[in-house]
């Protein structure tokens, strides 16, 4: 995620969680202002998977349980390290890992999970500006 600043992905993170999926793609996209800041393929297409699962709604559920999204970060970390990686696997993997520690700590700022792990979905309502991206 070298070639991509944390605050352009972060402002990725944060369009989608709002449901603004049309503004997270275009900032995407490559701009004549800043040349050498084209967006590694890994990246885009975890950001593009993000937005596409979190457009079905059953899949969107799966986000609201913070133990779901802690197993689903290791099984991502496990990924990216694994030895046969490429650079791609490891962009893609870790925009991923970036993603869910993001909507980890929205999740737990607000404090909806129930019992059941159940919240409300933070991608209808994200009541917080989110805080730092940071890639565990």
């Amino acid at each position: 995620m070298v070639d991509m600043g944390r605050d352009k992905i972060r402002r990725c993170f944060q369009l989608i969680l709002e449901k603004k999926y049309s503004d997270a793609r275009n900032l995407l996209k490559p701009t004549n202002n800043h040349p050498g800041l084209d967006i590694n393929p890994g990246i885009k297409f975890a950001i593009e998977g993000i937005i596409d699962f979190l457009t079905n709604e059953s899949k969107e559920k799966q986000l609201r349980d913070i133990d779901h999204l802690k197993r689903l970060r290791q099984f991502f970390k496990r990924k990216s390290s694994s030895s046969w990686s490429d650079d791609f696997d490891r962009e893609y993997f870790e925009t991923w890992i970036g993603f869910l520690n993001f909507l980890q700590r929205q999740l737990k700022s607000r404090g909806e999970t129930d019992s059941m792990g159940e919240t409300d979905s933070i991608i209808d309502n994200p009541s917080k500006e989110p805080e730092s991206y940071e890639a565990a």
